[in-house]
């Protein structure tokens, strides 16, 4: 690079004093540590045993990494849930705090990979013990004063203890389920789930004590055991976080400048897509109408979350295959259009996958419940756009390029909320998902496009 731009030898022995541009370059790497002049030259070489790839969980298989859209699709039930509750206050409480752990989650997740990528798994798993433990003890001091505030300010009678158990057990599943995945540990989080999943299975099939219609979300678990299951669901997962991160301990070594306010751009980043995923709940809340989509129809998104798991699998693909064109091509040129064609086919892959997950939710609906509201298609296919979107995205962030990703989907959120601001509940729900529909359609295309360009150029990964 340094000779492309006309310093060579010649210059580099004339201005410098060095024999070359090799010497050059190493006399400054040599001073300023293995991470160059992004970080102090104070590193300590890892010990081999935490260096090698099989404690590094990005250098492990990824066969269960479908599992990891539990992550997603459980908190996605919960919010959807909340459409038909009786109260508004409680409702925007639990959606807020399910956005902000959200967000959370995606900061906190980036920091750790920050330490595994020092081979410093030790570290990792010190922090994100410690994320878990910091943020129950924020969620429950931010819990207790919005329900207070909530009580003096409003007139609402539903927020109760049950709210404040709920906002923290949201943020203890969250940031625990992420810990438990970045560990590797997929089939531990199905395990937790299963009180969960069992419980909403018997009590939605064998009749169960359903949630009067005039009841709260928060309200109903107090006079019925179904709080058992979530609190069983949520012990579980905090328990496995711990026990997987048992062997943390102080970091080796700094992370290089600038990794919290990257880890800020990365919470804020899972707070763009929250709020585009969750927005037709959103919707309903802003406009008090919350029977005008049941949950028959929101769970189109179900398909999109879990489609998160083969994501994740179709990313780490890339970068293997990635890694073996830049081996094994010999041009340019060459390594340009395998690796566009790649990423076409990638992409083609994960919508193919995620269309047909959205038709078979839709098939069996319909086959065992008598779902035949056309609203679900159309949210079907707003979420799969939305899906395509959020997959260029999880390339471009692969790629160092997040503050363009947060730009559109910044801009996408904002046209959400403006509408949402303007409508009231006169307006359809159909002009509701289409304008989702749109919104979705145009960040597909500015992302795909932008993955298109940027999957064969060299990046900044820091």
């Amino acid at each position: 690079m340094l000779e492309s731009t006309g310093v060579n030898d010649d210059a580099i022995r004339r201005d410098h004093g060095d024999a070359g541009v090799f010497a050059f370059v190493d006399r400054h790497f040599d001073e300023a540590g293995p991470w160059g002049p992004y970080e102090s030259a104070a590193w300590i070489e890892p010990e081999r045993r935490e260096a090698t790839a099989d404690a590094v969980p990005g250098g492990v298989r990824t066969r269960w990494f479908w599992l990891r859209g539990l992550l997603y699709a459980v908190p996605a039930v919960v919010a959807f849930t909340l459409l038909p509750a009786a109260d508004h206050v409680e409702s925007g409480l639990l959606l807020g705090a399910l956005l902000l752990s959200w967000a959370g989650g995606y900061g906190m997740t980036y920091v750790a990979w920050g330490y595994i990528g020092h081979h410093d798994l030790p570290a990792a798993h010190r922090f994100l013990r410690l994320s878990v433990l910091v943020g129950t003890g924020a969620a429950v001091v931010v819990a207790v004063l919005a329900v207070y505030a909530s009580l003096m300010v409003t007139v609402t009678m539903q927020v109760s203890l049950w709210t404040v158990l709920l906002l923290v057990g949201q943020t203890v599943y969250l940031l625990s389920a992420a810990t438990v995945l970045m560990t590797g540990h997929e089939l531990r989080l199905l395990v937790a789930l299963l009180p969960a999943v069992g419980g909403s299975v018997y009590y939605t099939v064998f009749g169960g004590a359903a949630r009067p219609a005039e009841s709260s979300f928060a309200a109903t678990p107090a006079h019925g055991p179904e709080a058992l299951f979530l609190a069983a669901t949520v012990v579980l997962t905090a328990l496995f976080a711990f026990h997987a991160t048992g062997n943390g301990r102080r970091p080796t070594n700094h992370l290089v400048a600038g990794s919290v306010l990257a880890a800020l751009s990365h919470s804020a980043y899972g707070l763009t897509v929250g709020l585009l995923v969750l927005f037709p709940a959103l919707n309903e809340l802003l406009n008090n109408n919350f029977e005008s989509l049941p949950l028959t129809v929101t769970v189109a998104a179900l398909p999109l979350v879990v489609s998160m798991g083969v994501a994740e699998i179709l990313l780490h693909e890339h970068r293997r295959k990635v890694v073996g064109m830049l081996r094994a091509t010999g041009s340019v040129e060459r390594f340009l259009q395998q690796s566009r064609r790649e990423y076409l086919e990638l992409t083609a892959r994960f919508i193919a996958a995620l269309v047909i997950m959205t038709v078979a939710l839709g098939g069996v609906g319909a086959a065992l419940f008598g779902i035949t509201d056309a609203r679900y298609l159309w949210l079907g296919g707003a979420y799969a756009l939305l899906g395509t979107a959020i997959f260029a995205a999880m390339i471009l962030n692969s790629l160092g390029r997040i503050r363009f990703v947060l730009g559109v989907l910044a801009a996408g959120v904002t046209v959400m909320m403006v509408f949402s601001a303007a409508a009231d509940h006169t307006v359809p729900d159909v002009v509701a998902i289409a304008c989702l529909a749109v919104v979705a359609a145009s960040a597909a295309a500015g992302l795909g496009v932008a993955a298109y360009r940027a999957v064969c150029e060299a990046a900044n990964h820091r």
